[in-house]
């Protein structure tokens, strides 16, 4: 038996065709295409009569359906084409600004970087980073999160122009180390394993930076001696602490002295208080010393010789 519905209306299919499909509106075709869907629905089943027409029930699917396609279709935008990367200065600008940063001259490396805001370049957007580093250090806003974020962003620029820069990769792991610690623990812990990933791929593209063999090592350290709490909090978020050893952390710290030997006053620190730790007491006092007998250059240094000075007396003056 075939029956009629007063509820059917082909007001439905018309209000269905009114939306935009693949960014278009239907013609007048695709219209009565849409009514003759309805009105061969309504009269080719049967249906008890207290039932409402399933033509509203299909055309809201369907609306549904229209709705959804134009709005991903609508939304869909192109990508933006990644930005070219542009030749680096010539060679004495680096090391013009390299020798500004090594003579500590900070807020005139921070002014000199403003020439090269524009560069898309590996070699000037890291050197930016570490300059805006540097710049917050003497402001005193290096624990200032805000802060911290424009250099997060240049150094991801730098690695985002070539990834197979090992200096980008060692700055990353400092700055997002620092900027991890400004958000709290639990977004120092999760940025363990990102720190670490960037000292390895620094030193994978350049195995002689004793620099980052020297921050492997005390990445090593400072995971063993964190504190029962610390450790509890560690365990909470990542299930196990990532793996670590005093054994690995000296041979990192040895090849660092092996490569730049007294170049930085604390790696031999790192070395003297790893062998006391590892139960050899002759070796560690024989580093402690070095450390002692180290020219005092940098702030750094300063503090490498406060820290030196009261583990000397602590494990190695004898008191009465």
């Amino acid at each position: 038996m075939i029956t009629r519905y007063s509820g059917c209306s082909k007001r439905a299919c018309t209000l269905i065709s009114s939306y935009r499909v693949n960014g278009r509106s239907q013609t007048r075709t695709e219209m009565r295409t849409k009514t003759g869907m309805c009105r061969e629905l309504c009269t080719t089943t049967t249906f008890n009569n207290r039932q409402k027409c399933p033509t509203n029930y299909w055309s809201g699917l369907l609306a549904a359906g229209i709705i959804a396609a134009s709005a991903e279709t609508e939304s869909e935008e192109p990508a933006p084409e990644p930005r070219p990367i542009d030749p680096p200065p010539p060679p004495q600008v680096l090391e013009y600004l390299d020798n500004l940063y090594d003579t500590q001259q900070y807020l005139e490396l921070q002014h000199s970087m403003t020439r090269y805001e524009d560069l898309n370049n590996a070699e000037i957007l890291w050197r930016r980073a570490r300059a805006l580093w540097e710049w917050l250090y003497m402001k005193g806003k290096r624990k200032n999160t805000a802060d911290l974020q424009g250099a997060v962003d240049i150094i991801d620029q730098a690695l985002a122009a070539d990834e197979t820069n090992s200096s980008a990769h060692r700055w990353k792991a400092i700055i997002s180390n620092e900027y991890s610690k400004s958000m709290g623990m639990k977004q120092q812990i999760q940025n363990l394993e990102t720190m670490k990933y960037h000292l390895e791929r620094a030193i994978e593209l350049n195995p002689s930076d004793a620099t980052v063999l020297t921050l492997l090592g005390s990445w090593h350290t400072e995971l063993l001696e964190l504190s029962w709490w610390e450790r509890k909090f560690v365990t909470t978020f990542k299930g196990e602490l990532p793996a670590c050893s005093r054994e690995e952390a000296l041979e990192l710290f040895l090849k660092a002295e092996e490569i730049s030997p007294k170049a930085w006053n604390r790696n031999l620190l790192y070395i003297g208080e790893t062998y006391l730790r590892l139960g050899d007491k002759q070796k560690a006092k024989h580093y402690i010393e070095l450390t002692l007998d180290q020219p005092v250059v940098t702030e750094d240094d300063e503090l490498v010789l406060e820290e030196a000075e009261r583990f000397y007396r602590k494990h190695f003056v004898l008191t009465l």
